[in-house]
């Protein structure tokens, strides 16, 4: 239960550091904004997400965070499956470190990159949240 406040508390900064006000700006920048998300879209949609469903974000610390949270996620998915206590002793102390580099990550992630992580980490929190419940079984 512990791990889930974690991920959720992670995600919640995350999201409220994430979140600046943006003044809005004149319709010719919008133009200019449209176009060029356009063809960006193209291009993201193929590098997007790769088949192992760890999406890719322009910042390396990011991209970094990312991995090391899906390795986390698939030790804690092996701890369940094993019912292996002392496994989560020592996956609370990756799951504090994970935090903290959480809220080192959240001031670099730009603008469209915000939402791909935003979604990644829904996702993982909701899957945790599963493993939990199969852990109480």
């Amino acid at each position: 239960m512990r791990k889930v406040f974690l991920s959720i508390a992670m995600l919640t900064a995350l999201l409220v550091t994430s979140c600046k006000d943006n003044p809005k700006s004149d319709s010719t920048e919008e133009t200019k904004t449209e176009t060029a998300s356009e063809t960006k879209d193209d291009t993201a949609k193929a590098t997007e997400e790769p088949s192992d469903g760890v999406p890719n974000f322009s910042d390396s610390d990011v991209q970094d965070y990312v991995n090391t949270y899906e390795s986390y996620m698939e030790e804690y998915k092996s701890a369940v499956e094993n019912k292996d206590m002392t496994a989560f002793s020592e996956l609370a102390t990756k799951g504090q470190e994970l935090a903290a580099k959480a809220q080192e990550v959240s001031g670099k992630v730009s603008g469209s990159d915000v939402e791909k992580l935003t979604a990644y980490m829904t996702e993982k929190t909701k899957e945790m949240q599963e493993l939990s419940k199969k852990m109480m079984e």
